[in-house]
């Protein structure tokens, strides 16, 4: 097996999470600002990325992390301009989503954010 092809496979089989260069896009989450803690509640986004000229560019990469109110979010993989869903967590409160993409010295950095309202429903 050629050496790139071995660690792609490797990449892809260890659960790792790739995300592009956050270089050379503008970045734009277009997320609710409120959803409730009702029993099945998601929070539903699309994060957005266009060139400087403002064309669409879809499919780029990128990490995706909720802070819900108490509970720390764990990194989930992303891609620009498909929908993104995760189930309410944590209290009332205000929820931080964070976008990161990788910055010209292969690190990962915030590339938009957006702030959630989460909103207690009671039974």
């Amino acid at each position: 097996m050629r050496p790139c092809l071995s660690v792609l496979i490797a990449l892809a089989l260890s659960g790792c999470h790739m995300a592009s260069s956050a270089e050379g896009v503008r970045w734009t989450v277009k997320a609710p600002s409120k959803v409730d803690n009702a029993p099945h509640s998601k929070l539903r986004f699309v994060v957005e990325t266009t060139t400087p000229s403002g064309a669409a560019v879809e499919g780029v990469a990128y990490i995706w992390i909720v802070d819900w109110v108490g509970v720390h979010g764990v990194e989930h993989q992303g891609y620009s301009f498909r929908e993104e869903e995760l189930r309410v967590k944590g209290g009332p409160g205000v929820a931080s989503l964070r976008i990161l993409a990788v910055d010209h010295y292969d690190r990962l950095v915030e590339v938009a954010k957006a702030s959630v309202e989460v909103n207690v429903v009671q039974p």
